[in-house]
């Protein structure tokens, strides 16, 4: 997908604001037993600060290790798609340990239950994330670059077939 690292920062921009307002939302969700709409309030409030801390983690370390663990997975020249899964996967890996701890501080501080509840919350983070990035703000995000990019779609051969 970005090919430079101005692309490359306005998707990390794009993809990091979207995977951390839901999952904060979600995680607000969970604490509070369910879904409320203030939910969304709340991490309205929260929100500049936690894409702040996160965009600059992914940007200069997440992206780098995600990319790093995909490639000894797959290869420069498989199909792009599997390369976007991989990385996509291991952004997930990178982030949500990351993002877990920034958040249990914030809500519960430094206290003797820090690795008992940043681990819980590592826990229910990933299996939201993960099925988030891959079937929901991945497939939007890369839709929106690509608009912002003015970056038009290869018609794909499952495209031809359909048509």
């Amino acid at each position: 997908m970005p090919k430079t690292k101005i692309e490359e920062f306005i998707f990390t921009l794009l993809t990091s604001g979207v995977m951390i307002f839901i999952m904060g939302v979600y995680n607000i969700a969970v604490s509070n037993g369910g879904l409320e709409y203030s939910a969304f309030y709340h991490e309205t409030r929260a929100f500049a600060l936690e894409w702040i801390i996160g965009f600059l983690f992914a940007f200069f370390i997440g992206g780098k290790i995600a990319k790093h663990f995909a490639f000894k997975v797959v290869e420069y020249d498989d199909r792009p798609m599997l390369i976007i899964l991989t990385i996509q996967c291991f952004t997930v890996c990178a982030m949500v340990p990351f993002m877990s701890m920034v958040g249990v501080i914030r809500n519960e501080g430094i206290t003797f239950d820090l690795p008992l509840n940043w681990l819980q919350t590592v826990v229910i983070n990933f299996i939201m994330a993960l099925p988030l990035q891959l079937f929901a703000a991945g497939p939007l995000c890369r839709k929106i670059f690509r608009l912002i990019m003015g970056i038009r779609e290869k018609s794909s051969k499952l495209q031809n077939v359909c048509n």
